[in-house]
């Protein structure tokens, strides 16, 4: 659930902290106090688009925190798969901002996250239902969402959808190989030129490396040269027996004459003929540098650069490195073998599409299926709620029409229709609904999907416009019972709706004689009596109007 707000410079607050609990929560505030400003400060936090005109005038950020807790495991596992973690209280803690040049941050436990992710990971646990949202159940893909969710076939769609790819891929294939003769010339003779000059390169991957490394040689040869000679002089070729080895053999005939003679003489003997064979070892090592050394430096090094600087050339054309260039070569000679294998590749390909042609027709009537009974059943529940809500005449019917072409979602378009009075056709929601009427069918659609759409907080601006009286109770107590399963929080205008909240808050604007100021309070039964009685009466608060409002406070289970 969603357990605490905080809201920070944005429009008429200041600074504002709300807490809530599980169940009902109503909102209730005259005109122009605030009451969407909430909302929309929720919406901010769930990663809704802002503008920097929301930001508090003289102010150069605004902030919104929120608080989720006592998520279920469903929930949990789901932010998981968005590589999110919860704290060690299994909580999860948004905060988002906004600066006057319009650029907007946000993080959730403390890790930088896209704007993009938030909306991901919010979209899981609450849904806000604005007053826009009822122009969206007029879409086709809303509704369509609307019939898959309460379906259940999330099953069939992924199986379609992967056909569905599958078989425009292959349309693509069969697109690009089904070229002209002259567009076939021009892309063979391309393809040729680029694999030729490739391959007379004959490129290994390392080579570059290792001329780099010859050429770091040659430049300094002369050095090398002279050095590794007076090393191999040193340690074993010395003039007039001076060397290293030359030292050593001396000592190991003087240690050879103690044998007998000292105890452990011999132990050090062959001690220093290891000695002796490791600096025979290092010396005839040193004179190998002279000996790769021993060509032309010049002629060696022209020869390094020009290949070098073909690599180069190459690289710069095909790929970065030598292994693009090799990769770039290979998916020439693929392309080419395309082109020139198309007749054949074609009619593999045609083959292919048939097939799976077959199997999307298959799956596509498996997923109409679930939609024609699921929107049998949606129909049924969604009358028997729009009876409760007083549309007693109304019909509701899910209408399904094949499309010519398969789409991403199927080959049919889903509308939702009604009829809202008896003898009458049905008609799409667009052309007959009221307001009044599509937030009841937007209520009862969300009353039959409890418990599908996953989301365990359910937030409500304004549902009950267009409606008043008997009708407005009902909705209330729509969403009482929404309550009994989900976190509810409803922004309302209706008397009938506010006093069955669970808990009810008032949104107040007030002034310090410089600045505007909204605020959010809870309100204790006797400040619930008055608020009320406002709502039923206006500002002239009479006791009839105080008896009318504890009425209904009182009766909220009948």
């Amino acid at each position: 659930m969603l357990s605490s707000v905080h809201i920070e410079n944005i429009a008429l607050i200041k600074s504002l902290d709300i807490n809530l609990n599980n169940g009902f929560s109503s909102f209730t505030g005259e005109t122009g106090a605030g009451k969407s400003i909430v909302i929309d400060a929720i919406g901010m936090a769930c990663g809704a688009k802002v503008t920097k005109e929301i930001i508090r005038s003289g102010e150069n950020e605004a902030k919104v925190e929120a608080l989720f807790c006592d998520l279920s495991d469903s929930i949990i596992n789901k932010c998981n798969e968005l590589g999110l973690s919860p704290d060690e209280d299994g909580s999860f803690y948004v905060f988002r901002t906004l600066n006057t040049e319009g650029k907007s941050t946000a993080s959730i436990n403390g890790k930088r996250v896209p704007m993009s992710m938030l909306r991901d990971f919010a979209s899981l646990i609450i849904n806000i239902h604005g007053q826009h949202d009822n122009a969206d159940l007029l879409k086709d893909d809303k509704q369509l969402g609307i019939l898959d969710a309460f379906s259940d076939n999330e099953k069939e769609r992924k199986e379609y959808y992967t056909c569905y790819a599958e078989y425009r891929s292959i349309e693509k294939q069969i697109s690009e190989l089904a070229i002209n003769d002259m567009e076939k010339k021009r892309q063979t003779d391309i393809l040729k030129f680029q694999i030729d000059e490739i391959k007379s390169a004959k490129l290994k991957v390392g080579e570059e490396e290792k001329l780099l490394a010859e050429k770091k040689k040659l430049r300094y040869s002369e050095k090398i040269n002279k050095n590794a000679q007076i090393c191999y002089s040193s340690l074993y070729d010395g003039e007039n027996g001076h060397s290293a080895v030359d030292s050593v053999e001396r000592a190991i005939s003087a240690i050879d004459s103690l044998d007998g003679i000292v105890d452990g003489s011999q132990q050090l003997s062959e001690r220093l003929e290891a000695v002796k064979s490791e600096l025979i070892d290092i010396a005839e090592t040193a004179i190998e540098y002279a000996d790769d050394t021993d060509i032309d430096p010049t002629a060696a090094l022209d020869r390094i650069e020009s290949r070098l600087d073909k690599i180069s050339k190459l690289c710069s054309k095909y790929g970065a490195e030598v292994s693009d260039v090799i990769r770039f070569y290979e998916n020439c000679e693929k392309k080419l073998s395309d082109i020139e294998l198309s007749e054949e590749k074609i009619k593999e390909l045609e083959n292919q599409k048939k097939k799976t042609l077959e199997l999307l027709q298959s799956l596509a009537k498996k997923l109409s299926e679930t939609r024609r009974n699921g929107g049998k059943k949606l129909s049924s529940l969604i009358e028997n709620e729009l009876l409760y809500l007083d549309m007693k005449s109304a019909k509701f019917a899910v209408q399904a029409t094949a499309t010519e072409d398969f789409t991403p979602d199927g080959k049919e378009k889903i509308t939702f229709m009604i009829s809202t009075n008896s003898g009458e056709g049905f008609n799409e929601l667009s052309k007959t609904a009221s307001g009044g009427e599509l937030s009841r069918i937007m209520l009862a659609i969300k009353t039959v999907l409890a418990g599908k759409d996953g989301a365990e907080c359910l937030i409500f601006d304004e549902i009950d416009t267009g409606i008043s009286g008997s009708t407005s109770r009902k909705i209330g107590i729509k969403l009482k019972a929404l309550a009994k399963e989900r976190q509810v929080l409803c922004v309302t205008h209706s008397a009938q709706v506010a006093s069955l909240a669970d808990e009810h808050f008032k949104i107040s604007k007030s002034t310090d004689g410089e600045r505007t100021h909204t605020s959010v309070n809870i309100l204790s039964y006797d400040e619930r009596v008055s608020e009320i009685a406002r709502i039923i009466s206006g500002m002239d608060i009479s006791d009839a109007s105080k008896t009318s409002a504890k009425e209904l406070i009182d009766n909220t289970e009948k």
